[in-house]
């Protein structure tokens, strides 16, 4: 990595952190915030360091104690486990996954794996001739990559993100998939693009969702809608407010289990002080995006309606 992208690379990453600390000093850190705090009306401190203790024995677990959040690479992990780990109860070399990690993978994380899902067939439906794809962040890429080309000569991939080793990872993951003469990329800041009416479709998850400022996040929008060709379609998501936290709550209750919200809680806002705590309702979103020019807004929900898809188009 050049200086000059190391750089780059600290100065804005709203996803992980990038402490330059050992995972001995991490937990320590983590064990003394805990201890100090006390116990809580929903969860003693002795549960609080057992269940951190648990999420020290698996990868994933140490990653989120370091970083509060998800890289592009571990973000392909969790959203790959649906077609892989759920099926054989193994990770990508071959190791029996936790409980705690099961529950991870299979329950807490479920909603964005749906919104996942919805991507892909959204994205699946543009595909034709000519087209341009940007994604941003684009983590490792994937989600473009494993996309059907078949019968489509014509067709450039854009992958855009601050993180220079999810660049990395995603040229290699390129390579895998035959398609690096087909991709590019760019190690940019999402709110300071030079790309204008250049994108057929732009897809682009997690950056709202790190970001409590709604000015800032229109202007992420206002990025994005520049950046499309007249036409071109946004596909981007956004993360709902829970009941505790908005009576109107879009939240299909009847969808979750609350011992499993619980002990989400527990785990990301407790322990991990996890980075993604910006929430906005559908009517927010909307209302954001028709600021800057959006029109045929569409939302596609996840079943508990916690991390819906949207579509919306830049009118020609």
């Amino acid at each position: 990595m050049t200086k000059q992208s190391q750089e780059f690379n600290e100065q804005r990453i709203l996803s992980h952190g990038n402490q330059n600390e050992t995972l001995e000093e991490t937990i320590e850190r983590v064990k003394q915030r805990i201890i100090q705090t006390g116990d809580k009306p929903h969860v003693t401190v002795a549960r609080q360091l057992e269940l951190m203790n648990e999420l020290t024995g698996f990868p994933l677990g140490k990653f989120l104690l370091q970083n509060g959040g998800f890289n592009g690479y571990w973000i392909d992990y969790v959203m790959e486990h649906q077609y892989q780990g759920r099926v054989t109860g193994v990770d990508r070399e071959g190791r029996s996954l936790t409980e705690l990690e099961k529950f991870l993978l299979d329950k807490s994380l479920l909603s964005t794996q749906q919104r996942y899902v919805n991507f892909g067939k959204v994205i699946q439906d543009y595909v034709q001739d000519g087209l341009v794809f940007a994604s941003l962040p684009c983590g490792i890429m994937r989600d473009l990559l494993k996309l059907d080309f078949s019968g489509v000569e014509n067709f450039r991939l854009v992958g855009i993100d601050i993180d220079y080793e999810s660049l990395e990872l995603a040229k290699k993951l390129a390579e895998e998939y035959g398609l690096s003469e087909k991709v590019e990329f760019h190690q940019e800041d999402a709110w300071n693009l030079p790309f204008e009416d250049e994108f057929t479709l732009l897809r682009s998850n997690g950056l709202n969702v790190y970001e409590p400022d709604d000015e800032k996040v229109t202007e992420l929008y206002r990025q994005f809608f520049k950046a499309l060709i007249p036409g071109g379609i946004l596909v981007t998501s956004f993360i709902t407010p829970s009941p505790d936290l908005d009576p109107n709550s879009e939240w299909d209750m009847n969808q979750l289990n609350l011992d499993d919200l619980l002990l989400t809680k527990i785990l990301f806002g407790d322990i991990l002080n996890a980075k993604f705590t910006a929430f906005r309702s559908s009517s927010t979103t909307k209302l954001q995006l028709q600021t800057v020019g959006f029109d045929e807004i569409e939302l596609i929900w996840d079943n508990a309606r916690i991390y819906p898809t949207v579509v919306a188009r830049k009118p020609k």
